[in-house]
């Protein structure tokens, strides 16, 4: 069985995928996937490269998101367990949060992972932007 969550925002107008990765550095996101490597998306392939990779990484999907392609990277949160998935949209106003496998879920209800908590930690870096919609879902 499948299970699909994601929390999606969009901008009323462009955005560069750059501007966010700094904010959530700044807000203590960590661009890793393994205490040893970094996991990105260029060229519609997942890739990965060691720690001191990033820039490369940054330049690979700078070339991808130029030409319009979608373009991602795996984050850990700052709580310094949680991994997700940033997917960075081809129509450049849209950027996706996709959790991992261990679920942050509800404390007293875990068949439920805690949207409000992923939703809460990606927009406090991200809330003076233009969002015009913010979505959350968990499909199973």
């Amino acid at each position: 069985m499948s299970r699909d969550v994601i929390i999606s925002l969009q901008f009323e107008h462009e955005m560069d995928f750059e501007e966010i990765l700094e904010r959530l550095a700044l807000a203590g996101w960590a661009f890793l996937r393994n205490e040893d490597s970094i996991w990105y998306m260029a060229d519609f392939a997942w890739k990965d490269l060691p720690l001191d990779g990033l820039a490369e990484a940054k330049r690979d999907m700078r070339a991808s998101y130029e030409v319009g392609e979608a373009v991602g990277i795996t984050t850990r949160l700052p709580d310094g367990e949680t991994f997700a998935n940033m997917l960075f949209h081809e129509g450049r106003t849209s950027v996706s949060l996709i959790p991992l496998l261990d679920y942050r879920t509800i404390a007293h209800m875990p068949e439920f992972v805690d949207l409000g908590w992923y939703l809460e930690r990606f927009l406090a870096p991200c809330r003076d932007l233009p969002i015009v919609r913010t979505e959350a879902s968990d499909q199973r």
